[in-house]
């Protein structure tokens, strides 16, 4: 029996390309997507490439470099602390959103999500690293990214305002998180400083057609370079 060959090839092709798949942006990525290039003429800046392909190994081969540090596991076990930390001091009675959807390649989970509004809570890793004053708040968050994911947040919940709330609770012991030379008193402010002292509140962040208008031309041009990434990696 005869085989086609151009049959088997086209169709070990479309075997192939069954693997490529889109580019999902989680929020926290968005301003690595974001970043400018250097060169107007380039299209994705450097940091953004390199972004892409490390998605691109993570999706081809499971290969994931991203470094777990203590001030991520503080957050993880410490979001319901700091959620208790905000309702006490806003007088609310809010609950940890277990919405989590995709919407034009975004995938988005705010902490806290009402329909007019989505709050990112952060619990800083110490007092000194906690921003007390509203300027060093703000600071955070740009340098952290910080509004680009509020910024999906909104695009994705279909809500009109955003907020990052930084709550300092106390960070818990053992050897997980502390070490003998940490300096134990900006560690455990709970029962030293007000609750109300505790929490900081950025600006109000509005929603912006304009702005999300761009993240989609972004990430469709991203995207593209996602899966020449992908493609890339299968056929070396």
């Amino acid at each position: 029996m005869k085989t086609d060959s151009k049959f088997v090839i086209d169709q070990n092709r479309k075997d192939e390309m069954s693997y490529i798949k889109p580019l999902i942006v989680f929020a926290g990525e968005c301003y690595k997507l974001m970043t400018n290039p250097q060169n107007k003429s380039d299209e994705l800046s450097e940091t953004t490439k390199t972004w892409l392909k490390e998605k691109a190994l993570t999706q081809v081969l499971g290969i994931q470099s991203t470094a777990v540090t203590k001030h991520y596991i503080k957050r993880m076990m410490c979001i319901q602390k700091s959620i208790d930390l905000y309702n006490q001091v806003m007088r609310t009675n809010h609950k940890e959103s277990e919405f989590e959807t995709i919407k034009n390649g975004f995938r988005a989970r705010p902490t806290l999500l009402s329909k007019n509004w989505a709050i990112k809570i952060v619990s800083s890793w110490d007092a000194g690293t906690f921003p007390f004053f509203r300027e060093d708040v703000d600071k955070c968050v740009k340098r952290r990214g910080l509004d680009w994911q509020c910024r999906v947040y909104m695009m994705v919940c279909d809500v009109q305002r955003a907020f990052v709330c930084y709550c300092m609770v106390d960070t818990p012991h053992g050897d997980v998180l502390l070490d003998k030379w940490d300096d134990m008193m900006l560690h455990n402010l709970e029962n030293k400083v007000d609750a109300h002292k505790r929490i900081s509140i950025s600006e109000m962040i509005k929603r912006d057609l304009s702005i999300e208008q761009k993240m989609m031309e972004r990430y469709a041009i991203a995207n593209r370079y996602f899966q020449n990434y992908q493609e890339e990696i299968y056929n070396k």
